[in-house]
């Protein structure tokens, strides 16, 4: 299919208002996501669209799920959610998403890599928010010199984290980690056995998961 221009330029207006009706009706939270390559999502970086709805969404919390952070540079995924949180008054959710495979080639990152580098990418980015003295990172994907970001979140410790929680691997490092799970494409029973596996996962690490520390997408209309 061909690329328009003005069907790109009425999808953001469109939503953009889709967004603040949300918010005028009483959601809890509105939410954007990043992929790649996509006439479905135009939304490469989610984060310019967040920063466009905190001055639009006044009361509804504006979670970000993700950005796919694999593929990008964490320090800079943590600078971005806190200009957010900044903006909005701290009502930031950071989803922080592993991607698609096919989404790999966007940025040329081996796929076989995305766990680790997501593992790595979550530990230094919690780092970030948290730590108030510069600090040096030297991991297996990540160097960094000397970190210390301005702004600073305004949620403390930081903003809600969420990832995504499919998969037994990644249940049990979101209960290890102390992290909200979510699910979008998945059915009910699959859904049902992640969770329990997580809260058992949850329960090793020594804390109980709450109602809010699940979250499911699902279509309505």
């Amino acid at each position: 299919d061909s690329y328009s221009d003005a069907a790109a330029q009425h999808s953001y207006n469109a939503s953009i208002e889709r967004f603040r009706l949300a918010d005028e009706t009483g959601w809890d939270w509105v939410t954007v996501a990043e992929h790649h390559y996509s006439p479905f999502s135009l939304t490469p970086n989610p984060m310019l669209l967040a920063s466009a709805l905190s001055q639009v969404v006044r009361k509804a919390k504006i979670a970000v799920l993700g950005p796919t952070v694999p593929m990008l540079n964490p320090v800079r995924v943590a600078e971005e959610f806190a200009i957010l949180d900044t903006m909005s008054g701290g009502r930031v959710v950071a989803g922080l998403m592993r991607g698609t495979p096919n989404e790999y080639v966007t940025y040329n990152i081996n796929p076989q890599e995305s766990r680790e580098r997501f593992k790595e990418a979550l530990e230094l980015i919690r780092m970030v928010w948290t730590e108030p003295q510069p600090f040096g990172w030297q991991g297996r994907h990540y160097e960094f010199r000397s970190v210390s970001i301005w702004p600073r979140p305004v949620q403390k410790p930081h903003p809600p984290l969420f990832m995504s929680g499919s998969s037994p691997e990644s249940g049990a490092l979101a209960a290890r980690s102390h992290v909200g799970i979510g699910f979008a494409v998945t059915t009910l029973p699959l859904a049902t056995r992640a969770i329990a596996h997580y809260r058992k996962e949850a329960e090793a690490a020594g804390w109980t998961p709450t109602p809010d520390d699940v979250i499911y997408r699902c279509g309505l209309h």
